[in-house]
């Protein structure tokens, strides 16, 4: 930049709180931005991330997801221009990571735990990226700019002090053209909360403007210093080769120009016109179950209702409830990405395992979604102000879930408050339990809209499955403990503590499910069909059931894990990398688990009810856009009954499912459906 350039860009202290002519094309920017007078998306950060080509910023901590999030606030970077960004963070450290860093005394050991909470973090990334949602979408598209070079990340640690907290150093430069820069200071962040919903503020320094050169050679300094960790008080771990590598791996080979997004009205795949319908219907009704099959698209349905109502000016909250870890994440990320590509100031509050922002949201519940697990949500409904309840509506996943004795004496009444109420669930019919059933229709509302299985095979919408039932006859030990059931229910009823109908039958259905002959026959189906192994997950009843299959599957191949409650999650990760074939696993995995790529489920523990069934089959039957033609297998074990006493044939729950399953099999893809 000459003298001249310099001296004609310089300007006062009056002027430099009103803007600066900026050389070429650059924009005008003020000395200084804040909430409530400015605009700091608009006027700040998407002016420059527009012209910059280098963008290096030190922006606070991270987890995964919340990484993805910040990715999507850089316009220029998502739909691939030649932007380059150089993050510094600091990852997002659990309870046992501060424990585990604070006890560690060999600076080597210090070192290779960071290491390996780096690796934690963009590991999940690698995972994600298997997932066809929108999510996968998000972490694809950051594994290719990876990949090519376009964000290149590292991980701080302090260490200036004994016990140091965390990284927290918020600045940022831009490069642009002739070695024009731009520095910051400041609190916010390229979020939605940053830029527009919280109260933020920023010092900006000008290469052009005089006296704002020196400030800004003094950020460029201090930030490479930290990027090439030669600070002080400072260890800024790479993330290794091999990760890398992964994400390499997983990276497409041309980049989508820009994240996914709700599709135009009238421009979505006519497959899926069946959520339209149910948002037809929900907003005509205002309470009800929809009665969607697993895959068909509840969460996307539950979010075109929310845009609806928001468009319409009639909602000014929502409640999200569910079970489950992996459930209530799921969903707290997909609203995250919906609020931000809807363009509206709302925030997504989290209250389960270590996520604590219930208090939050019931003092302003306006502009806010909660996701809550159930089992929370009766102190959530006594603190949220009545009186805002009639412009909110509460959403129930597996809303089967919700009708639980201890939620039924807990939740009586309180959902009748709010303005809309929803329920979702393939199966929302709770088996042996009319009182729970009846407190979902109270609380809820009947099904108003249903799109079975059937009608989603035959769309299109879910693959088509051969089905291979199994025969197997009981053992002698497996009628002695049929025998035990009955006569525990005679003891209890002699007592005056009678079984509950559920409670029997569940009891009988775990003898069933663990029928002594299955393992042997299994081993035997497997010498002529070995190769079903292959993209595939084994649904048990218990650990010690499963384990005893393993030295059958081990014959076989060596790419198989278990997963149970207690296992690392690793596992479950490893599959959806597919590093290994095969998983062995108990209910846990049954809900909300996107694994388009998986072929066979093979079903050793299976209830009368369908519930359980449409879940564990439904892992299977999502297609795969990277096989259009996958046709998806079920193998089944089926106990014949034969004729009883009197001649009769009676079906037991076996021969039922045999038949449904039989039947659903024959289902053809009709375009017209």
């Amino acid at each position: 930049m000459t003298t001249e350039t310099i001296a004609e860009s310089a300007i006062s202290e009056e002027g430099a709180s009103a803007g600066t002519v900026a050389p070429g094309d650059l924009p005008a920017l003020k000395s200084h931005y804040r909430s409530g007078v400015d605009d700091l998306s608009a006027e700040f950060f998407v002016p420059c991330l527009k012209k910059a080509r280098v963008y290096r910023r030190a922006a606070g901590y991270f987890s995964s997801t919340a990484l993805l999030t910040w990715m999507e606030a850089l316009p220029r970077l998502v739909r691939g221009d030649d932007l380059k960004v150089l993050l510094i963070a600091a990852p997002e450290l659990s309870p046992q990571d501060k424990t585990v860093l604070g006890e560690l005394v060999a600076k080597e050991k210090r070192a290779a735990y960071r290491r390996m909470v780096v690796e934690r973090i963009l590991e999940e990334i690698v995972v994600l990226a298997e997932d066809p949602a929108d999510d996968g979408a998000r972490a694809r598209i950051f594994a290719w700019l990876v990949a090519n070079g376009r964000l290149d990340i590292r991980f701080a640690f302090p260490t200036h002090v004994d016990a140091p907290g965390i990284f927290h150093e918020k600045m940022g430069v831009f490069d642009f053209a002739e070695e024009t820069r731009v520095a910051f200071t400041g609190s916010a962040n390229e979020t939605l909360g940053g830029h527009r919903l919280n109260y933020e503020s920023i010092d900006v320094y000008r290469s052009w403007v005089a006296g704002d050169a020196e400030r800004v050679g003094t950020k460029v300094a201090q930030f490479d210093e930290a990027w090439e960790n030669d600070a002080e008080g400072l260890d800024v771990e790479r993330p290794s080769a091999e990760t890398v590598a992964r994400l390499r791996a997983r990276a497409p080979r041309k980049l989508r120009r820009s994240l996914p997004r709700r599709p135009a009205e009238g421009s979505e795949d006519r497959r899926w016109r069946h959520q339209d319908e149910a948002v037809e219907v929900f907003l005509g009704k205002q309470s009800g179950v929809l009665e969607m099959a697993t895959g068909t698209g509840k969460t996307r349905t539950t979010l075109k209702i929310l845009q609806r109502l928001i468009d319409a000016g009639e909602l000014r909250g929502a409640v999200v409830a569910t079970d489950g870890t992996d459930l209530l994440d799921q969903w707290a990320a997909e609203l995250d990405g919906w609020t931000l590509q809807s363009n509206r100031p709302w925030l997504v509050y989290r209250q389960y395992e270590r996520h604590r922002e219930m208090g939050e949201f019931a003092l302003g519940p306006e502009g806010g979604i909660l996701v809550i697990s159930r089992a929370q949500l009766p102190k959530a409904l006594r603190r949220i102000p009545r009186d805002a309840m009639g412009n909110m509506i509460v959403v129930h996943d597996e809303v089967h879930g919700l009708g639980v004795p201890s939620l039924v004496a807990s939740l009586k009444g309180r959902h009748r408050p709010f303005g809309w109420r929803l329920g979702l669930s393939a199966t929302p019919e709770r088996s042996y339990d009319a009182d729970g059933n009846r407190f979902i229709l109270d609380e809820i509302g009947p099904t108003i809209y249903e799109f079975p299985l059937e009608s989603a095979i035959a769309r299109g919408v879910l693959s088509e499955f051969d089905y291979a039932p199994v025969p197997y006859e009981l053992t002698d030990g497996d009628r002695r403990r049929i025998s035990g059931v009955y006569a525990r229910r005679a003891a209890r009823r002699r007592d005056g503590d009678p079984m509950s109908d559920e409670e029997f039958w569940n009891e009988l259905a775990k003898v069933y499910k663990t029928a002594e002959m299955k393992p042997a026959v299994f081993a035997e189906y497997l010498e002529d069909h070995a190769d079903l192994l292959r993209n595939c997950i084994i649904f048990v009843e218990t650990k010690e059931y499963g384990n005893a299959l393993l030295e059958n599957l081990h014959e076989h191949t060596t790419r198989y894990r278990t997963y149970y409650a207690e296992d690392d999650r690793e596992h479950l990760e490893e599959f959806a990398r597919g590093e290994i074939d095969c998983l062995v696993t108990c209910h846990r995995i049954s809900q909300g688990i996107d694994l388009r790529s998986l072929r066979t489920v093979v079903l050793f523990a299976s209830a009368r009810s369908k519930l359980e069934t449409i879940q564990r089959i439904g892992r299977c039957l999502r297609v795969d856009p990277d096989r259009p033609a996958k046709r998806a297998l079920v193998v089944d074990f089926v106990r014949d009954t034969g004729p009883s006493a009197r001649g009769k044939e009676i079906p037991s729950a076996d021969e039922e499912r045999r038949e449904w399953l039989t039947s659903l099999s024959r289902v053809r893809r009709n375009e017209d459906a």
